[in-house]
């Protein structure tokens, strides 16, 4: 009876990061998808400045920006959650440790990223100001590292099988890679902005693997609960 007990009581510590892990970062892809399809445009003429202001004064900015800085928080707090996991190997501890350090920086730069709008009155003009240039510069350095950190996440995971499959793969790989080479460059030229859109892949991807998290967790569970059970009522 006490044998069965211990291993009753193990199972839901040694379970919990990563029945944790999944629910979150489905709901980060659906709040990513949200976000980026609500995303305010521009009407593509005039200089950058003014491109960005149109942007920045437009009413669904802050609704757009909500809904990314939650999904970047809930990648950040589930990737952080998955890393308690047991039997990672030391390649995907690696890339899930550069990931987290990624997805917490970038969490900041998109808190900095919602509250840009405040300085759209500065930039009417069409004058770079100190609000313009972090807000360049914060996006052309933190959202492509964090597409790339996507990127890898996806590729790690799905050839080891332990975040998505390598059908998986494929929608991390190009979503973080479009998502990164847009932001990288939006500040610049318009050339890429049309991959803001498959950029969209890193919603899907995240709500696929989050709930292939799930239900590998939900069916672990029921397989060590049976034997328990068995070992528990031939004790009594």
């Amino acid at each position: 009876m006490s044998t069965s007990t211990q291993a009753h009581t193990q199972l839901p510590r040694t379970g919990r990061p990563e029945r944790v892990a999944g629910p979150l970062l489905a709901l980060g892809g659906v709040c990513f998808f949200a976000g980026g399809a609500i995303h305010p445009g521009d009407s593509g003429g005039g200089s950058k400045v003014s491109q960005l202001h149109e942007m920045l004064v437009d009413s669904m900015w802050y609704p757009s920006h909500t809904l990314l800085l939650a999904a970047m928080t809930c990648f950040a707090t589930a990737i952080l959650a998955f890393r308690r996991r047991d039997g990672l190997g030391s390649h995907m501890a690696t890339v899930t440790g550069v990931f987290s350090v990624i997805a917490a920086v970038s969490t900041i730069g998109m808190t900095l990223h919602l509250f840009a709008a405040l300085g759209a009155d500065g930039i009417a003009g069409g004058e770079k100001t100190f609000i313009y240039h972090v807000q360049t510069w914060n996006e052309t350095i933190t959202d492509p590292l964090w597409g790339l950190g996507i990127a890898a996440l996806a590729v790690a995971g799905g050839l080891t099988r332990t975040v998505g499959n390598p059908t998986t793969l494929a929608l991390g790989l190009v979503g973080g890679l479009a998502y990164s080479l847009a932001s990288a460059t939006i500040a610049f030229t318009d050339r890429f902005d049309a991959l803001f859109p498959l950029a969209s892949l890193i919603g899907i991807w995240a709500v696929v693997v989050g709930l292939m998290m799930s239900l590998r967790k939900a069916r672990s569970r029921g397989a060590v609960s049976a034997p328990e059970l068995d070992r528990t009522e031939t004790s009594s």
